[in-house]
């Protein structure tokens, strides 16, 4: 009997201490599972906080305007968007990120190696704290697709190699002989009227289109005006040219810029295109592919287009008025201020297509397009019920685009992306 109670007494011992251990082990378990939810919460949000650093950073990249320092803008924005985050409560610090730029490649890496993580179960073991690192890189790709874009479409620039006359009148098609489309005050009166236009034609064997060499943000015409502010332009930033001509006696160049829509009766209704200059419809346009809806004939009265873009050239127009100043490739007077680039609606983006293709070859009511730009809308110089000069605007290179796509892809359209 005796030996009976002996061994139930050894028993309840044994599971006492069986009990102990298990305790232990089960708050060392839950111990350890706190430290490692704390530890992959924590290294989630400094992924997040570095993935959005790099693509912040990345979009300085998307800035067209050659006196922006890149390299600085990049580093700017990745640490100031850093900085808005926080890892386990604790605010993203300066010391904490590390930001390198690869101008070359449009590429920016972010890195976070941040303050110790306080840890339970670890603690037993001599480790209180753990550091957290993340990375992220982001770039800018090509793309092939635009939101927002005017009804309107013109061709992008060529090397155009006759300065010859044309046609029966001994015209040059160059006059100024500078490289550039654009007006020349014939009459010295120091206004560009629809009459003073330089009348350019793609000739096929003589003209030659490349949109990397020649278009529209190319290096093809830097130096060309010489001290000449209005003509002396780095990769076309802040260059003037036409977007829309607007009377019969501009000749052959009404031919050059069409209107267009996603459908014939959009292509071919003034009040359809009227409505997208003052309020754009957001619908996504893409180069290459069937093309857009042009109108068979020339596609608008002139009224409803004239005070449309009056109507939105007002849009940031008080005061003196908003204007270019080509002494610093910037505009002056907006009531936007210095966010002017981003949020007047006087921004506007604009599809290009290949002269090559679109001017010589048959017409078919179909518009291919191959790029896409950002302008600036210029005053006009004329006032009354139905104003006739052309509508002209500032080149301001890179259009954020939404990305996807098909194979095509444009040089002027950019799309942020992470690669890791």
């Amino acid at each position: 009997m005796s030996s009976r109670k002996s061994a139930l007494r050894e028993e309840r011992g044994v599971t006492l201490v069986l009990m102990a251990l298990m305790l232990f082990l089960t708050l060392g378990m839950s111990a350890l599972a706190i430290d490692y939810g704390m530890i992959k919460a924590a290294k989630a949000e400094a992924q997040r906080a570095m993935d959005s650093a790099a693509l912040a950073g990345a979009s300085a990249f998307l800035i067209s305007d050659p006196a922006v320092n890149k390299t600085a803008e990049v580093e700017v924005r990745a640490r100031d968007f850093a900085k808005k985050h926080t890892v386990h409560r604790v605010p993203v610090t300066d010391p904490e990120v590390r930001v390198g730029v690869d101008l070359l490649n449009e590429r920016d890496t972010v890195a976070y190696t941040g303050g110790g993580i306080p840890l339970w179960f670890a603690s037993i073991f001599g480790a209180s704290t753990m550091s957290i690192q993340a990375l992220a890189v982001a770039h800018v790709a090509q793309t092939s697709k635009a939101a927002c874009v005017m009804p309107i479409a013109i061709p992008d620039i060529w090397q155009n190699n006759n300065v010859a006359g044309i046609g029966k009148k001994p015209v040059a098609e160059d006059p100024v002989r500078d490289g550039l489309w654009n007006f020349v005050d014939k009459n010295g009166n120091g206004v560009l009227d629809s009459k003073e236009r330089e009348l350019w034609e793609f000739n096929v064997g003589t003209d030659v289109y490349n949109q990397g060499l020649y278009g529209y943000g190319s290096s093809y015409r830097n130096g060309l005006g010489g001290s000449n502010p209005f003509l002396n332009k780095t990769n076309d930033y802040g260059r003037q040219i036409t977007l829309m001509t607007l009377a019969p006696q501009d000749g052959t160049v009404s031919s050059n810029y069409y209107t267009w829509g996603y459908t014939t009766q959009e292509a071919n209704s003034a009040t359809a295109v009227a409505n997208r200059i003052t309020t754009p419809d957001c619908q996504v346009a893409t180069i290459g592919g069937d093309g857009y809806e042009v109108p068979a004939g020339d596609g608008a009265e002139v009224g409803p287009i004239s005070n449309a873009w009056n109507t939105r050239i007002g849009y940031d127009d008080e005061g003196a008025g908003a204007k270019w100043n080509d002494n610093t490739n910037s505009v002056d007077g907006s009531k936007f201020g210095n966010n002017w680039s981003t949020d007047s609606p006087r921004v506007v983006i604009v599809a290009l297509y290949n002269p090559e293709g679109e001017m010589t070859g048959p017409s078919d009511n179909k518009l291919v397009f191959n790029n896409f730009a950002k302008i600036w809308l210029d005053e006009r110089p004329c006032t009354g019920d139905v104003c006739k000069a052309p509508i002209t605007g500032r080149f301001m290179g890179f259009v954020g685009g939404p990305g996807g796509g098909p194979v095509q892809t444009g040089t002027l359209i950019k799309t942020l992306q992470l690669i890791k």
